[in-house]
């Protein structure tokens, strides 16, 4: 049996770090006055740019060989070594991100952001594809949602079918943000 750390490395050797062209969508979000969490922050790619926007960014990395030879840090930007699943965050963060499509704990950083007020996380692991902005805000209960496309705080996203004559072109193309969803139990 493969242990998990050697199947984490022959992950992220594919699929990480990204390109530039997500990092720039990231960074979009990144306001002058945030506080940053990056979350998995790998070989620091990310983190040194938002470091040049942000006031302050925590970056944290579970790999201690991928933080190896770091030098010349932004002084705004610390970097913690750890599981972030585990490991202590700081309070005052502004802005969460978490660029891992592969990701399955999003319900749990959403949750420990939410707790520590953090009210925004850029991520591309929700829908496993680009980059987005979340809202981690109160959101609308699931129960309260009737028909079309919803995206939930827990991570899973999904289309919940009702009526077709109360289908309309907005339950096609539009989001709905919510909470609460059915597979919340099973996500916690």
């Amino acid at each position: 049996m493969i242990n998990d750390d050697a199947q984490l490395n022959d992950w992220e050797s594919r699929w990480a770090p990204y390109d530039e062209a997500t990092y720039e969508a990231a960074l979009q979000y990144v306001n002058p006055d945030d506080v940053v969490l990056d979350i998995g922050a790998g070989d620091l790619r990310f983190a040194r740019q938002a470091a040049d926007v942000a006031r302050q960014v925590y970056a944290i990395e579970r790999q201690p060989a991928l933080l190896a030879n770091q030098a010349g840090l932004p002084a705004n930007l610390t970097v913690l070594c750890g599981d972030a699943r585990s490991i202590f965050w700081p309070p005052g963060i502004t802005l969460g991100v978490l660029l891992m499509r592969h990701c399955t704990h999003l319900s749990l950083y959403a949750s420990r952001l939410r707790r520590l007020g953090c009210r925004r996380l850029i991520t591309n692991a929700r829908w496993g594809m680009d980059v987005e902005l979340m809202t981690l805000g109160r959101r609308a209960d699931w129960q309260s949602f009737e028909l079309g496309w919803y995206a939930c705080l827990c991570g899973r996203v999904g289309f919940r079918s009702g009526p077709p004559e109360k289908l309309t072109l907005v339950h096609t193309w539009q989001v709905a943000e919510v909470e609460t969803c059915p597979d919340c139990s099973v996500v916690h």
